[in-house]
């Protein structure tokens, strides 16, 4: 009977990581472990599926950093970055030992946990920001103050990929459009309000090239010539918010001015805290390390080695301020080598190499959201990125294997 309700239980447990993830995601822990409790039951000997290669490659992601502690020096970071990374480990065997068991009930809750989320989230954010307008606020609709309970980045990723779950439900609801539309235009209102640079770059790829893909795949031909059209109304979009216009030429004048004299530019920009110009010079700074530690300075050093050349080069703030490369892949390279940057672009790509056709169009959208994110900001550092991605990928996955085995079937 225990077991039974259990089993019952399991599919609304992934609702609730999803849900508290972007609630809440300081209290994930007792619902994860809630979760691999609800899935006991549900365990079986595990078959062996190429589609699985993403998470064999997550759990070689997690045991390569295992290694990597081997020659740290600074055990205690090390051994906290091991337990926030504990997720690339535990989804995947969750999914391994209870995939024969799961349906299509599993997969949507998953789902619908994250976009229940990010419809509390936005409520919450949304209501927050106007009693603080109300009272006489001023920074009240800021990036560092709109977002609720987490970094604007992590939020954004959230919020974005809560769209194409929006978009890919199917309803008894008449005229639903209306609602996803008006979904639709919260979210992008929230997105700019979060000021997320690598949100906006995202937004930006993964929109147009929706667009692109559902006229090719609806043979709409004579739809794709308005496209230049869409592009320019875009940029004079752009131009009209100022937030987004600031952020994109300000982006623009920092790389031509780092192309002109690269080491002139580092030299100068010693007390510089502008957002663009700290990515290019901790990427400047990482990609030494890079070259000159090959294998990696190992798991738990990868701090201090970053803050020494900081301080080397006169950058002492940036050490003050604990500034990490800003880009997953350079993240990575320094901790555990080239090795590690190559495994994790195998698993974003494993995905889509080893689906079957046609490839599905949101699991494209969410590893291009990962990927494009991963060049502008260490991702998988905070306990939110890296359950994100764990979860939806095991989520994916999970859904590519019911997808074959329906296919098996007919």
């Amino acid at each position: 009977m225990v077991a039974e309700n259990l089993k019952k239980f399991f599919p609304w447990s992934l609702f609730l990581i999803g849900l508290v993830l972007v609630v809440r995601d300081q209290l994930i822990a007792p619902f994860i472990l809630l979760s691999l409790i609800c899935s006991i039951p549900s365990w079986k000997r595990p078959t062996l599926d190429r589609q699985f290669l993403p998470l064999f490659g997550l759990m070689a992601f997690f045991a390569w950093y295992l290694v990597g502690m081997a020659f740290s020096e600074n055990m205690a970071y090390g051994w906290r970055d091991i337990e926030s990374k504990m997720s690339f480990f535990i989804f995947p065997l969750l999914l391994l030992m209870t995939h024969c068991t799961w349906t299509k009930d599993h997969i949507s809750k998953a789902k619908n946990g994250l976009v229940v989320g990010v419809l509390l989230s936005l409520l919450l954010s949304f209501g927050r920001a106007l009693i603080c307008k109300v009272q006489g606020g001023e920074i009240c609709f800021r990036n560092d103050q709109f977002g609720f309970n987490m970094h604007a980045t992590y939020l954004s990723v959230m919020y974005t990929m809560s769209i194409f779950f929006v978009f890919e439900l199917k309803t008894t609801i008449k005229r639903d459009w209306i609602f996803k539309s008006l979904y639709l235009l919260v979210v992008l209102l929230a997105l700019y309000f979060l000021r997320s640079l690598s949100s906006f770059v995202a937004a930006a790829v993964l929109f147009s090239g929706t667009y692109i893909w559902c006229m090719l795949s609806r043979k709409k031909w004579i739809m794709l010539s308005i496209v230049p059209i869409l592009y320019i109304a875009g940029s004079m979009a752009i131009k009209k918010l100022p937030a987004v216009h600031g952020e994109v030429k300000n982006t623009l004048e920092t790389v031509k001015d780092y192309q002109n004299d690269p080491d002139d530019f580092i030299r100068r920009k010693v007390n510089w805290n502008e957002s663009n110009t700290v990515r290019i010079v901790v990427w400047n700074f990482s990609c030494d390390l890079i070259s000159e530690h090959p294998m990696g300075v190992g798991t738990g050093d990868v701090k201090d080695e970053l803050f020494h050349v900081y301080r080397a080069h006169g950058y002492d703030l940036f050490a003050e301020k604990e500034l990490n490369p800003h880009n997953q892949f350079f993240q990575t390279g320094i901790a555990i080598g080239i090795g590690g940057m190559l495994l994790l672009l195998f698993i974003l790509l494993a995905p889509l190499v080893f689906s079957k056709v046609p490839i599905n169009p949101v699991l494209t959208a969410f590893l291009m959201l990962i990927f494009i994110t991963c060049l502008f900001e260490s991702f998988l550092e905070r306990q939110a990125g890296i359950i994100f991605f764990a979860f939806m990928l095991i989520t994916f996955v999970g859904q590519q294997i019911i997808t074959k085995k329906a296919d098996i079937k007919e």
